[in-house]
């Protein structure tokens, strides 16, 4: 079981919505695939549910990701162990997301402190998520645990990113995107440094913590517009850039413990697909599986047929990375 993370601190990026082609087409690999939405708008979870299933999610059956820490969060108690959501004639899972998951976020800074300290405690309330995923993916013979997370460097992303094995880092050829990405191999590689010290010095704890050595594998270059099959002038402008910037500030400030050694970063590329997009969401399924009933029509086949094959070679580049 490998663990994964799509992460920018620069929101807009498309994260969600390639997280869940990805692992949709892992799927049709063959892959068992848990996703967890740790993103405090839920949009992965919007993406695999409709209103009526979060519904029940939030209130009838209480299995949301923060109905698996409220016990932490309240002081009764350790997490609560219980089966993600299975999605219906597939081999995906899902851990719902949760608005109320920002009282979580709260609690993991003071933990984070006690983790420092070498203190037990802090350790059982960061480790939460990493001990329900895990037993869940072994109980499921899970593949590929796909984490969606906020764009930002709180709290709760710092315990997740610490667990996962590989993290890769979706960006838009535009100057934010670049401008976002200064800080991520600093921060990421101050993260494991502290932790990999607190480690030292904590006792034997019974019970799995995040190993707190994730890998950057790449990153996705999304979101462009093409014209006449090449990316039209401004965004190639940026997109240049990219490999320049992703050295510079993630690969080096990371160093040779904290990244994959990669010829070449980047995973693959993601074009905007325009209208398909939101067709996709309505029908609650990736760009490559809309067909007629979902209101495919004219040239838009061509441009399903050309997103299948297309995730297809990501999916594979992928598994080759990962595995």
């Amino acid at each position: 079981m490998k663990k994964i993370a799509f992460f920018n601190n620069k929101g807009g990026v498309g994260k969600t919505t390639f997280a869940f082609h990805i692992g949709y087409m892992l799927e049709k690999l063959g892959k068992r695939v848990l996703f967890v939405d740790l993103d405090p708008q839920c949009n992965l979870t919007a993406h695999i549910l409709n209103d009526e299933e979060i519904d029940k999610v939030w209130s009838d059956s209480g299995s949301s990701i923060y109905d698996a820490v409220e016990p932490i969060i309240s002081g009764s108690g350790d997490v609560k162990f219980f089966s993600p959501h299975k999605l219906e004639n597939r081999d995906v899972w899902l851990y719902a997301g949760d608005l109320l998951l920002s009282d979580y976020e709260g609690l993991l800074s003071e933990a984070w402190t006690q983790v420092l300290a070498g203190q037990e405690r802090g350790y059982r309330a960061s480790s939460a998520i990493t001990r329900l995923v895990n037993l869940a993916s072994s109980d499921l013979d899970i593949d590929y645990v796909i984490f969606d997370v906020g764009p930002n460097f709180g709290a709760l992303n710092r315990a997740v990113l610490l667990d996962c094995d590989n993290i890769f880092v979706p960006m838009v050829p535009d100057l934010f995107s670049l401008r976002g990405s200064q800080n991520l191999g600093r921060v990421l590689s101050e993260w494991i440094r502290v932790y990999s010290d607190a480690m030292r010095r904590v006792g034997d704890l019974q019970f799995d913590v995040p190993h707190g050595k994730p890998k950057f594998s790449g990153y996705v270059l999304q979101q462009f517009n093409n014209y006449r099959n090449r990316k039209t002038k401004a965004w190639d402008r940026w997109g240049q850039q990219v490999p320049e910037y992703i050295n510079k500030y993630v690969v080096i400030p990371l160093g040779t413990s904290g990244v994959l050694k990669l010829a070449n970063y980047q995973l693959g590329e993601f074009k905007n697909y325009h209208s398909l997009i939101p067709m996709a969401q309505d029908a609650q399924k990736p760009i490559y599986e809309l067909t007629s009933q979902d209101g495919v029509v004219g040239g838009h086949h061509e441009y399903v047929k050309n997103c299948n094959n297309e995730f297809r070679e990501l999916a594979l580049k992928f598994i080759e990375i990962v595995d």
